[in-house]
């Protein structure tokens, strides 16, 4: 949230083209460590989350060689863009310019694993309050630096800045990590480090060949076909449209560690609770990405114009494609963590691999003609792809109640995209639309109260409004 609230001011203090340039550097860092996971790190977070049965030197083990294949790789990778980025540079973005660019984004990806790889071991091992203040400490220190050099320095600051914060996170996952593991008696271990490196990549390589690799292989070359054809202020739009949506779309991100890690253990220990987590979490976060959406797709014109400026006006229509595109894409995420913990991951590879044939394909299309825009409707196609085959396996065994809850939360959805639609085109001014956003929430939190959440769940949470209500 921090970081998505800092971009506004980054984009005032920028301009369009410069925040096109901080984009390149910053989506070229976090696809060089999406590449170099190579699905450790979902092994870490699924079977870390069994500690209990598995023991402390397994999973110090599990920890100890997965880390190291993240940061091996990511030196690997951290070092191909740094010998070729002049290469990349003329023929990827077809500007030469942009060369030392990448070599600052080469930095930042062999930097990072050291960061953020800690992070997985706290949260597969439910240690979430030193998870939440290790996770708030990075985001405000690194959004904070970031803003303030880029007052100072332009883009040239902003850069140094993501630097800053990756160096300032090695030093404080130190820190915070290495307690919660002494007193769960976990050291990092290497031995048998062959063996344990075949069971992770066994386990981990077929998620991230589909989920990861290929999405990210073939997405960044797209931007980069974006700033060919529609120039770095497209890339600079893009990104506020993406910030806008991210604002949104870190509901299941964030919540993803905890759920993966509770949805683990609920499976090892217990089917029917692991049974009745699911459709409550599946739910609860469709629910919560959909009430937000909604106002904030309502009220997108008055938001960008307050953030970002008037400049970035067109922005306006990538926006709203991509915070609907947020919740889908959270929904379909939530999918896959079911078929993860169920080991079903040559099914995700399978999948995510149709799902990003068709991405491409579109892209190829789209992309040349309607840049930044045929990137966003791409990627829409490429999801929508890919929902009946992750949705099928999770509503399986699902039963008629249940799949009448889900029916209306669909129905709900299909209304409100619509409903958002129309308004977006009427050129309303301002308090109409904070008007006309208050009157939407109403009945649409009425019907998702009555008609998405079971009787019992009506019952709990009118008990804890209740409750609180009478506590304050």
């Amino acid at each position: 949230m921090a970081s998505a609230a800092a971009l506004p001011l980054l984009a005032r203090l920028l301009g369009p083209a410069s925040l096109g340039i901080y984009s390149i550097v910053f989506a070229t860092a976090q696809t060089g460590q999406t590449i170099s996971t190579l699905g450790a790190e979902v092994v870490m977070q699924r079977n870390g989350a069994q500690h209990k049965s598995l023991g402390a030197e397994a999973v110090g083990r599990l920890f100890g060689v997965g880390i190291s294949i993240i940061c091996v790789a990511s030196f690997v990778c951290g070092a191909l863009v740094w010998f070729f980025r002049a290469f990349l540079a003329d023929h990827w973005l077809g500007q030469p310019n942009l060369a030392r660019w990448l070599g600052a984004a080469a930095l930042l990806i062999v930097l990072q694993p050291l960061g953020w790889v800690p992070l997985i071991f706290l949260a597969s091992l439910q240690e979430f309050r030193a998870y939440a203040l290790r996770s708030a400490l990075g985001v405000v220190f690194g959004s904070a630096v970031t803003v303030v050099l880029a007052w100072k320095y332009g883009v040239k600051g902003a850069v140094l800045g993501m630097l800053a914060a990756a160096l300032a996170q090695i030093l404080w996952s130190y820190v915070i990590v290495r307690p919660s593991l002494r007193a769960l008696s976990i050291r990092l271990r290497f031995d048998h480090f062959w063996q344990e490196t075949r069971a992770i990549l066994r386990l981990g390589f077929p998620y991230y060949y589909g989920n990861t690799l290929i999405g990210t292989v073939i997405a960044l070359p797209v931007m980069g076909l974006i700033g060919r054809y529609g120039g770095l202020s497209e890339l600079g739009y893009l990104r506020v449209a993406q910030s806008m949506a991210a604002i949104i779309g870190f509901i299941p991100a964030a919540i993803a560690p905890a759920a993966l890690s509770y949805l683990s253990a609920s499976l090892a220990d217990d089917l029917g609770a692991y049974q009745r987590l699911r459709i409550v979490h599946l739910r609860s976060v469709w629910t919560i990405l959909l009430v937000l959406t909604v106002p904030v797709c309502l009220l997108l014109p008055w938001i960008i114009k307050v953030l970002f400026g008037a400049g970035y006006a067109q922005a306006l229509r990538l926006a709203w494609i991509s915070l609907w595109l947020s919740v889908l894409i959270g929904v379909i995420a939530v999918l896959v963590q079911y078929l993860l913990v169920l080991g079903q991951t040559v099914r995700i590879a399978w999948i995510c691999t149709l799902s990003n044939g068709a991405f491409l394909g579109a892209s190829l299309f789209l992309v040349p003609r309607y840049h930044a825009l045929g990137f966003l409707i791409a990627q829409l196609i490429g999801q929508i792809v890919s929902l009946p085959f992750v949705s099928v396996r999770a509503i399986a065994d699902l039963s008629s109640p249940e799949l009448r809850l889900i029916r209306n939360l669909t129905l709900a959805t299909f209304v409100s995209f619509g409903w958002t639609f129309v308004v977006s085109g009427l050129g309303l001014s301002s308090i109409v639309l904070v008007l006309l956003a208050a009157l939407t929430l109403v009945p649409l939190s009425a019907f998702l109260f009555l008609k998405v959440l079971s009787p019992p769940e009506r019952v709990s949470l009118v008990k804890l409004v209740t409750f609180r209500t009478s506590y304050a």
